[in-house]
């Protein structure tokens, strides 16, 4: 999928209520090709309606989520996830990202 976006002049982000450090570390050890935002006070997080409370106490976490904005930055399509094991199915987000380009 970020090929398929990069190709299009977009870009992937990630967003994560991990420290600044953490997230580095995630980005460097997996040799992701986009950045991981560090949002540890989770007001972006907070704002798109993603925090969730980790019942044990382990701290706060953002729901899985996939959001493609537009060039105008409009959200055009999005994907939330119900629980925090949940994914978003590739073939869904790319055909997502293929109508997307095919509205442009």
């Amino acid at each position: 999928m970020h090929e398929t976006l990069a190709r299009a002049g977009g870009t992937v982000l990630a967003i994560s209520a991990d420290p600044v450090d953490k997230a580095k570390k995630v980005v460097e050890g997996n040799e992701l090709p986009f950045d991981i935002l560090s949002d540890e006070n989770a007001e972006t997080i907070t704002a798109y309606g993603l925090l969730f409370h980790e019942p044990l106490g382990r701290g706060d976490i953002a729901l899985p989520a996939n959001f493609l904005v537009d060039r105008d930055g409009k959200v055009a399509w999005r994907w939330i996830a119900k629980r925090v094991q949940d994914r978003a199915d590739p073939a869904a987000v790319l055909a997502a990202i293929e109508q997307l380009l095919a509205d442009s």
